[in-house]
C-alpha cells in the first residue's frame, strides 16, 4: 500500500512573516522636538525600508499593509534644524583651506557687516575684504566647502529682506543652512542614514519640513489595490 506523498508548499506561496526595521529592544525615542506632535514610547517598530526610488524617495512598508514614500532630504532637513535651533552654542565649524571670497550687492555687503556676530553665531567667520567682498573664513561643519559662497549669498539675501527681530531672522538662517548641509535629492545616501529617518519619520517625531511641507505621504493597500483594479 502505498504512502500519499506529503503535500509541501513552495518558497513562493508560502507566507512571509513581517520582519521589523530594528529589533524592539533597540527602539528608543528622544524627547519631543520643538512643534513636532507629542510621542509615546512603543516597543515595536511596526515598519521596514522596501528601497529607495530617484535617489530622493524612501520606500517604507507598515505592518498594516500602507505604503509610505519619504523626502529624506525634507526628513533631514527638519532634524538638522531643529538640531541647530536648540543648541544655545554656535555649530561646530571647520576652516576653509582657502577663504572664499563672495562678491555681493551693495545692499547685501552691507546687511552682512551689519549683522557678521549673528552669522557667527550661525557658524560662520567672515570679515569685510574691501570693496563689495566679504571673506569667508570658516563654515557649519556639515556644510560642504564648495556650497560656502552659495550659502553666504542666500544669507545675506534673507539679512537684507528680513525686518523681524534677531531671533527671528536667527531662525531664517538656521533653515539655510539645515537645508544646505542635509542630504540631497538624488545624491546616494548610506542605508544606515536612511534606517534613522525612517525611524524618526515613522516614529513621528518627525513630520514637516521646516517650511511646513510634509516630509511623509501614505498610500493604503486598498489606494494601491484599487489603482490596479484589485478593489
Amino acid at each position: 500500500m502505498s504512502v500519499p506523498a506529503e503535500k509541501t508548499t513552495s518558497p513562493e506561496s508560502a507566507p512571509r512573516p513581517f520582519v521589523p526595521a530594528i529589533p524592539p529592544e533597540r527602539l528608543k525615542l528622544t524627547e519631543d522636538l520643538p512643534g513636532q506632535t507629542t510621542v509615546l514610547e512603543t516597543k515595536e517598530a511596526p515598519w521596514r525600508i522596501a528601497g529607495e526610488v530617484l535617489r530622493t524617495y524612501i520606500i517604507c512598508e507598515s505592518e498594516d499593509g500602507s505604503v509610505w514614500l519619504i523626502d529624506k532630504h525634507a526628513a533631514h532637513e527638519r532634524l538638522r534644524f531643529d538640531a541647530l535651533k536648540e543648541s544655545a552654542a554656535p555649530p561646530m565649524a571647520q576652516p576653509l583651506l582657502t577663504p572664499a571670497a563672495v562678491r555681493l550687492t551693495a545692499e547685501e555687503y552691507t546687511a552682512v557687516l551689519d549683522d557678521l556676530p549673528l552669522l557667527e553665531q550661525c557658524g560662520f567667520l567672515c570679515e569685510d575684504f574691501g570693496d563689495g567682498t566679504v571673506l569667508v573664513r570658516e563654515i557649519p561643519a556639515d556644510l560642504r566647502p564648495e556650497d560656502a559662497s552659495a550659502t553666504l549669498e542666500e544669507l545675506a539675501h534673507k539679512l537684507l529682506l528680513h525686518t523681524a527681530d534677531q531671533s527671528t531672522l536667527r531662525d531664517e538662517l538656521l533653515h539655510t543652512v539645515a537645508c544646505k548641509s542635509a542630504i540631497k535629492a538624488g545624491m546616494h545616501t548610506d542605508p544606515a542614514e536612511l534606517q534613522a529617518l525612517v525611524d524618526k519619520v515613522q516614529s513621528g517625531a518627525v513630520r514637516y519640513c521646516p517650511h511646513g511641507r510634509p516630509v511623509a505621504v501614505e498610500m493604503t493597500r486598498y489606494q494601491i489595490e484599487k489603482m490596479f483594479k484589485r478593489a
